[in-house]
């Protein structure tokens, strides 16, 4: 068994297994792609693979660089994607051979945290990963929206424009949002190619008096059951300030005779029953995200902000899969300044890697934590609340 990054030209053999294992990828004559494989090799510097003792390509993952926001810092963050094993090769331990190499090559690089879409949550718990990223997908009648009203300076976003005022507003948005993707030009051009046309995807941008972007919309229509009926299924809504807002509610108010229903994965910084006069108006649905986890603890301690005056605490960290993570920790703070070292006094709070992660981020409180089995705290609690307070969360990309 050999477990190495893919060569340019064996990024072929990575499609045509997940041609076997993702069912729901449209068919393509992959087979021709044998001819020219140097012509196919989109994503291979990203690929790892497992090759069995004949060479061949049995598992094989992508570990895709993006720069995510954690407490208004950037960090380099992992995404796997296309996780796939032949059916024959499973149970073989390719996937776990895979990270055991590549979660320290990735800490090597500088990569802090590691995110996955998860297919089951179970498997991932294995390399350490635990669910910290949760949404509702609301579901609102237009005409709950009546209390907006239609606003001046909506623009249609049309191909080949310039997406800098759209750069602008998510930036604005984002600075206070943990798990948030810092994009780049290709993944912004990506983004905005939508086509209203043939495809039904929408783009208007919001200019407020003093003709500044303050919002903007993507989203599309969706066919129901009934002929002329559809849904506005917002894809993403963000805005520089809350009027912004509120001026593109009152635009979708404004579509009400194409549309009956808005659903929407409304952030966690929002709260959609405020929206509206009526709650009754407004039915929402628990929308499990993605799960994540620590790489480079160090590195990860480094992100924390320092609370209102100065204190210390010491976290005894265990982590199954990345033994290098394990140690004892002191973390202090004074004058708005963190400090951290590694110690061997006795420690105040004892956790793993994955409960860590969720209190890192914001996803979950110690409060809320309080009572896991992977969780023991001595003392010290005031001050680790105060460490890990909860955040605003946000992520749109689905790698």
């Amino acid at each position: 068994m050999e477990i190495r990054k893919l060569k340019p030209e064996e990024n072929v053999q990575r499609e045509l297994m997940a041609s076997i294992c993702f069912l729901d990828q449209e068919p393509e004559d992959r087979y021709s792609w044998l001819k020219n494989p140097l012509e196919h090799t989109e994503m291979y510097e990203h690929a790892w693979g497992c090759f069995n003792d004949k060479g061949r390509l049995d598992s094989s993952l992508l570990m895709i660089p993006a720069l995510m926001m954690v407490n208004g810092q950037t960090v380099k963050t992992g995404f796997a994607a296309g996780v796939i094993t032949l059916p024959e090769a499973r149970r073989g331990g390719g996937i776990r051979k895979i990270y055991e190499k590549a979660f320290p090559a990735m800490k090597e690089e500088g990569v802090v945290f590691s995110f996955v879409y998860p297919f089951s949550f179970s498997y991932y718990r294995k390399f350490g990963y635990e669910q910290s990223y949760s949404r509702y997908k609301a579901s609102i009648s237009l005409s709950a929206l009546s209390i907006y009203p239609y606003p001046s300076g909506v623009e249609a976003y049309q191909k080949g424009d310039a997406s800098d005022d759209f750069v602008k507003v998510y930036e604005a948005f984002i600075a206070d949002k943990n798990l948030a993707i810092k994009r780049n030009q290709c993944e912004w051009d990506a983004l905005l190619d939508r086509d209203p046309h043939q495809r039904r995807e929408f783009t208007y941008i919001h200019y407020n008096a003093q003709g500044e972007p303050d919002a903007y919309v993507l989203y599309e229509a969706e066919a129901t059951a009934e002929k002329y009926e559809h849904i506005l299924a917002i894809k993403e809504l963000v805005w520089s300030d809350i009027s912004g807002l509120y001026s593109m509610l009152g635009f979708i108010y404004g579509l009400r005779s194409e549309y009956q229903e808005v659903t929407w994965e409304v952030p966690n910084c929002l709260d959609i029953f405020g929206l509206v006069e009526e709650s009754w108006d407004v039915s929402v649905k628990w929308v499990h995200g993605g799960m994540n986890r620590i790489i480079n603890l160090p590195g990860a301690l480094e992100l924390i902000k320092a609370p209102v005056g100065q204190g210390s605490i010491t976290l005894s960290v265990h982590d199954r899969f990345l033994p290098f993570n394990n140690g004892k920790y002191r973390i202090m703070w004074e004058s708005g300044v963190v400090s951290v070292e590694k110690t061997q006094t006795a420690p105040d709070v004892e956790t793993s890697i994955e409960i860590l992660t969720q209190m890192l981020t914001g996803y979950l409180t110690p409060v809320q934590v309080l009572g896991k089995k992977d969780l023991s705290v001595y003392g010290k609690m005031d001050m680790l609340s105060a460490l890990f307070p909860p955040k605003h969360l946000y992520m749109m990309e689905l790698y």
